[in-house]
């Protein structure tokens, strides 16, 4: 596996702050790995490993911790003693009955620096702000971005990061297409049946599976709960509006999905109705809906949306009257936005995806993405084939 230097940076940019840093992320996205790399960064950096404690909580080793008064009983006496600054990395902590309550009562004592991750099933992001108020900090990881992916498979090529997504537990299989497409649908069951059906209690998992389906086989296209409900009406099948949001928003919870919403750039304020979906791992949709190659121009959307998340901004979609931004991108105080398409191997394509920046008048940067060669680049505008793009990070 190879290093997740993003997310090492962010907990090394973090160290000894008086946070309770959480990793958070899909299911099976290398949440552990990153824990057990920066374990070892920490004594590179010159920690005594005797003041690391690493517990993983879905190891047999750990199976007696089963409440928050043996976690801390185990912590304390591990730290007799030791002088600190000590460091906790508690890994699947959620598997731990009423865990907050040793987490928070650890932060109190100011001797502990504490790392934690937990399975979406056990630990969501709406529970840290009841569990851990004020006293964390959130640190999302996401799929292996292009950059990450062809350092693991070097010999991969940017056709095989469309089908094959960034989803770290297919490493070993080498990009065999069958094997990794039952994997990547493994994982998706998984983050279905235990973070969505099991926690939510969910009975209806036809209706679940069906909203997910409708997701998967419309990213980045503008639809409502009311459009997806009346879907459902002309397949004969009866589902509230109240009942798609909420579906929605547990798969969301899930990471499955990323809800957009669209920013009027002239009224200045962020619309309520016709928001947009995106998938973490587009893999995920090579491994359950098929064809990503055929409809390459929404993927791409989809890579270039995931890639401005991994690089902090937040992402809104732009609408200036009846035109529409791809993404604007916000990240502190500053804007970019971005385009995005297949090719612009025509002038009227090039007219649409580069005409709707006469629009906008402010001087922040505007991109137009695409997977052509040949520089488009005009009026400002800057154009950029989408490997370029995807390999700086400060584009």
């Amino acid at each position: 596996m190879i290093k997740r230097e993003l997310y090492l940076k962010q907990l090394k940019d973090y160290q000894n702050k008086p946070f309770i840093k959480v990793l958070t992320g899909l299911r099976r996205v290398g949440k552990s790995t990153i824990i057990d790399q920066f374990a070892q960064e920490l004594i590179s950096l010159g920690v005594i490993e005797a003041n690391i404690l690493k517990i993983n909580f879905e190891l047999p080793e750990s199976f007696s911790i089963g409440g928050y008064q043996e976690l801390t009983d185990y912590v304390l006496e591990w730290a007799k003693n030791k002088v600190g600054p000590l460091y906790l990395l508690l890994d699947e902590v959620g598997r731990v009955n009423a865990w907050e309550k040793a987490v928070n009562a650890f932060h109190a004592m100011n001797i502990f620096d504490i790392y934690i991750t937990g399975s979406n099933a056990d630990l969501l992001s709406s529970d840290l702000s009841t569990y851990l108020a004020g006293r964390y900090l959130e640190i999302t990881v996401y799929p292996l971005s292009y950059q990450e992916f062809i350092v693991l498979y070097p010999k991969g090529t940017f056709n095989d990061y469309v089908n094959f997504g960034g989803m770290p537990s297919i490493e070993s299989l080498n990009l065999d297409y069958a094997l990794s497409m039952n994997i990547l649908r493994d994982s998706f069951k998984s983050a279905v049946l235990q973070d969505i059906v099991s926690r939510y209690k969910i009975r209806n998992t036809v209706v679940l599976e069906k909203i997910i389906q409708y997701v998967f086989t419309n990213i980045g296209k503008t639809f409502s709960a009311n459009s997806i409900s009346n879907y459902f009406k002309s397949q004969k099948i009866g589902v509230s509006v109240d009942t798609v949001l909420n579906y929605l928003n547990n798969i969301e919870q899930a990471f499955l999905i990323h809800k957009v919403k669209r920013h009027d750039l002239i009224g200045k304020r962020v619309l309520k109705t016709e928001e947009k979906y995106y998938i973490t791992d587009h893999g995920m949709r090579e491994a359950l809906v098929g064809n990503n190659n055929q409809v390459i121009e929404m993927i791409l959307e989809n890579i270039v949306f995931n890639e401005l998340l991994r690089r902090g901004f937040k992402v809104y979609i732009g609408k200036v009257n009846q035109y529409e931004i791809d993404f604007v991108a916000i990240k502190e105080n500053k804007i970019h936005y971005y385009q995005v398409t297949y090719l612009m191997n025509n002038e009227d394509t090039r007219k649409r995806e580069f005409g709707v920046y006469n629009h906008i008048k402010d001087n922040f940067p505007k991109y137009v993405i695409s997977m052509d060669e040949i520089d488009f680049t005009q009026d400002g505008i800057i154009h950029l084939n989408i490997i370029d793009f995807l390999l700086n990070d400060n584009l």
